[in-house]
């Protein structure tokens, strides 16, 4: 195991896809553990790690989200979050969070947040006089929002890997996304006292507020849809996801017309590219997962943490230590596919709700995405801002204090993803 950990890293570093890596490791754990006859495993274990109907909601999510782009479905949702909060002391710099609040519930995705909205809020902001320093780390800050309220793409993959409730989890996340809203708000608002930020000083009539919202109505019924959908048991987490697509087709090509027939196919290749990507990693992790599995591995290092910390605290701030420095060096998907079979056990076995686990576990790879070396949004905002890795990364200072703030009441109080699971009755 040691070998192949050293494999691992090694493989990483050079470039190789993620998915690549955990299939050839795992092929050479496995001849290395039983020769060919547990090479004859392998398709089976690829086919099973697809043969999930849960999973299948991810085409379909990526692909509502390609279609509300391709509608300009983002141009009604800045409005209205400009309408809602544009005129508060930094009220682009408040646009720019509720903006991707809103665009969260549709898209499940923080690089989605960053393509879709990076370019727009950022130079909206510096040409309202923003630092684009700033502007541009509050737009990578305020994009792991999109990773954390449902349609959660990477909760998706963790009520699959773990075999736990979709609707628990979304429902789990939803308190935890308000909540890290509310503290990059509240940043906001402290250094725009401190730097005297500008506000809008033109006032909506009541009309205009009314004509903004009925514009924005149709695409916000969306992840209503989704969830209440999925909740209330008339469809599953899969059905949901269609049904999504289905809605988004009818509003853009029907009743506001903004989407044509032939941006459906750019749509479709996007969306396909990207469940590609997700897919792979999900097939060789699932041979790596039965494995480790088949060795007893998770069982090892859970006597090994629990020997550590026999607190389920102080055993969940050890595993997000972890977590963190995995998530520096991982995509986050591609890291919660192949660490979730081997820590959500252990977890468990430490006294750990599993939905509570996945919440931290999820939402803590998801700060990873705006960690150098390798955080994928600070890499998609450099290309959109033109400004360096390192230039973002030393603007994030205050948004890294707000996220270790985040993570820490996720620790020390379940109750913050736990509360709504249980008063829906998910919960014992």
């Amino acid at each position: 195991m040691a070998f192949a950990g050293i494999a691992f890293v090694f493989l990483l570093l050079v470039g190789i896809p993620i998915a690549f890596v955990v299939g050839l490791v795992s092929l050479w754990l496995m001849f290395n553990a039983g020769g060919a006859q547990f090479m004859l495993l392998v398709p089976q274990r690829v086919f099973a790690g697809l043969n999930v109907f849960t999973i299948m909601a991810i085409p379909f999510f990526f692909l509502a989200a390609e279609l509300m782009t391709a509608s300009r479905a983002i141009e009604d949702i800045v409005k209205f979050a400009d309408a809602l909060v544009g005129r508060l002391r930094g009220g682009l710099a408040h646009v720019n969070i509720v903006a991707s609040a809103l665009f969260s519930t549709m898209s499940g995705s923080a690089l989605a947040d960053i393509a879709t909205l990076g370019s727009i809020e950022i130079k909206a902001m510096e040409t309202m006089g923003y630092d684009k320093r700033f502007a541009t780390a509050l737009t990578v800050a305020s994009s792991i929002v999109g990773a954390i309220i449902p349609p959660s793409i990477i909760l998706m993959l963790y009520a699959s890997v773990a075999q736990v409730s979709v609707a628990a989890i979304f429902l789990a996340s939803i308190v935890p996304g308000l909540l890290l809203i509310l503290l990059l708000m509240a940043v906001v608002v402290v250094l725009a006292r401190k730097y005297d930020f500008p506000r809008r000083d033109t006032r909506l009539s009541s009309q205009e507020f009314m004509a903004i919202s009925v514009n924005a109505a149709l695409p916000m019924a969306m992840p209503f849809i989704i969830l209440g959908g999925i909740l209330s048991g008339i469809v599953t987490a899969t059905e949901a996801a269609a049904l999504a697509v289905a809605y988004i087709l009818v509003i853009g090509l029907f009743i506001k017309r903004s989407l044509k027939f032939s941006d459906i196919p750019g749509c479709l290749l996007r969306a396909g590219v990207m469940t590609s990507v997700i897919f792979m990693v999900l097939a060789t992790a699932n041979v790596f997962g039965w494995f480790i599995g088949l060795e007893r591995i998770p069982e090892t290092i859970a006597g090994s943490l629990v020997g550590v910390a026999t607190d389920p605290v102080m055993l969940l701030l050890l595993i997000v230590g972890v977590l963190l420095v995995v998530g520096m060096f991982m995509d986050s998907g591609a890291a919660l596919i192949v660490m979730a079979p081997i820590l959500a056990p252990v977890a468990v076995s430490g006294g750990i709700h599993p939905i509570h686990f996945g919440i931290v576990m999820a939402l803590t790879l998801v700060v990873g995405l705006t960690t150098p070396p390798v955080g994928p949004c600070l890499f998609a905002a450099a290309s959109v801002s033109k400004l360096k890795i390192e230039t973002i990364s030393l603007a994030m200072l205050p948004f890294y204090a707000v996220q270790v703030v985040f993570l820490l009441i996720l620790v020390l109080v379940p109750e913050v993803s736990l509360a709504l699971p249980r008063l829906a009755g998910f919960l014992n």
